[in-house]
Parts: structure tokens; C-alpha cells; sequence
């Protein structure tokens, strides 16, 4: 395919989107999250500092390190959880491991990366992250946490070829504040014209309002090219 011939793909994709009948509306998603209750070996949190909540955290780290040295273990890791709770409650939403992968995962960090960002025409785009830092309200005896995505596809220039809001929507329910979040999103997209793109996902924290996006380029190229 030429260039001007792929420019004018893309642009015929974008015509046909204004009128719901691109090929971004064959978008196809599946979205699973996995909380996982963790028990947290964070030692590290003993010495962590943070200008804000310094004091916080680093007197609950040595309050830890003293019962972890009178062999209180469990109330030492209970203690770690609440400075954990601190950090992540107070800060800012974040997402780490974010990456293509091969296939769903199979859990928390169960997943085989991709090797690349290379996919053919209708191949899925299965995408791995771990927010951190999702604020939790309290209903009772019930601790929940709400997030929901939202993406977008543009082209390397810039262009916003299509997209959909509140991708997905979640809530947790756990008689814990959950530590280990695990999210893969797959996306499907069809009659998309060989090219290079970029994947942009929103995640929103629906009870503090903070927010965190992640972008992946990626190519998409016909088999035998690839």
C-alpha cells in the first residue's frame, strides 16, 4: 500500500466513524480484574520517605520493625498494611506493568509479555497493568472501590480515530482494603488499515476522582509482512 493510499484509508476510517459506521464500531472488549488479598513483605516501607506523610509512614515502618524483632510477625504485617494504606490512599493513582502480552493472564504478574507491538489485521490487543493507589469508601463492615476505563485509538500524528467511554466499569467488595490489582483489557479492531498507532486507556478512580492513563504504540501490518 503507498502512503498516500494509507493516508486516505485512515481518513476514510475517520469519515465513516462521524457516522458510527467505522471500523473502530467493530471494537470487540473483554475486560477482567483479579483483586488478590496480599500479605506485604515491605520492609522498605520502614525506611520509605515522603514528604507529605513522611512522619505517618516511617513511625508505622519502625513500629513494624519492633514487632517483627519481638517475634509479633502477624501484627508486624499488619501494621505494614495500614502504612501501605497511607501511601496509596494519599497519593496518586498510578499504573506499573503496563505492557502487551501474549494471552490473558492467568493471574496477579501470571502473564507471557508480547514480543513485540507488531499484530496482524484483526489480531486482539490484550493489555496488562496493576493500578495502584484506587481509594477505597466504607459501607458497613464492606470496603469498595469503583474504576472505570475509557480508551481511545489515534494515529501517530495525533489524529483520534475512535474510542469508548466507560470501556469498562468495576467494583470491588471486600471486608479488606485489597493491595494486588490486576487488569488485562482486549481489544478487537477491525478493517483498520496497516499502519501505526497508539493506544490510549483511561482508568478513573470513581470514589476519589484520580485518575491515570496509559499509552502504547503499536503497528498493525499484513501476515506476510510481519
Amino acid at each position: 500500500m503507498s502512503a498516500s493510499n494509507s493516508k486516505a484509508g485512515r481518513h476514510n476510517a475517520i469519515r465513516r466513524l462521524k457516522g458510527h459506521g467505522g471500523w473502530v464500531s467493530g471494537v470487540s472488549s473483554r475486560v477482567d480484574i483479579v483483586v488478590i488479598r496480599t500479605i506485604v513483605a515491605l520492609a522498605v516501607l520502614a525506611g520509605l520517605t515522603i514528604p507529605l506523610h513522611a512522619g505517618e509512614i516511617e513511625d508505622l515502618g519502625r513500629k513494624a520493625e519492633k514487632q517483627a524483632n519481638a517475634g509479633q510477625h502477624l501484627e508486624a504485617v499488619e501494621t505494614l498494611r495500614r502504612a501501605y494504606n497511607v501511601l496509596t490512599a494519599k497519593g496518586p493513582l498510578v499504573l506499573r506493568r503496563v505492557q502487551f502480552i501474549k494471552e490473558p493472564p492467568r493471574g496477579m504478574g501470571i502473564y507471557q509479555p508480547r514480543a513485540s507491538n507488531v499484530f496482524r489485521p484483526g489480531e486482539p490487543l490484550i493489555v496488562y497493568a496493576e493500578p495502584v493507589g484506587l481509594a477505597w469508601k466504607t459501607e458497613g463492615a464492606i470496603n469498595r472501590a469503583q474504576v472505570a476505563t475509557d480508551f481511545a485509538i489515534r494515529t501517530s500524528d495525533g489524529k483520534i480515530l475512535g474510542g469508548q467511554r466507560e470501556f469498562g466499569k468495576f467494583e470491588f467488595n471486600s471486608r479488606e482494603h485489597n493491595h494486588d490489582i490486576m487488569t488485562h483489557l482486549t481489544i478487537t479492531i477491525n478493517g483498520a488499515p496497516p499502519a501505526s498507532y497508539i493506544l490510549m486507556t483511561t482508568y478513573r478512580d470513581l470514589v476519589s476522582g484520580k485518575s491515570a492513563t496509559l499509552e502504547l504504540p503499536f503497528e498493525i501490518r499484513q501476515l506476510s509482512a510481519i
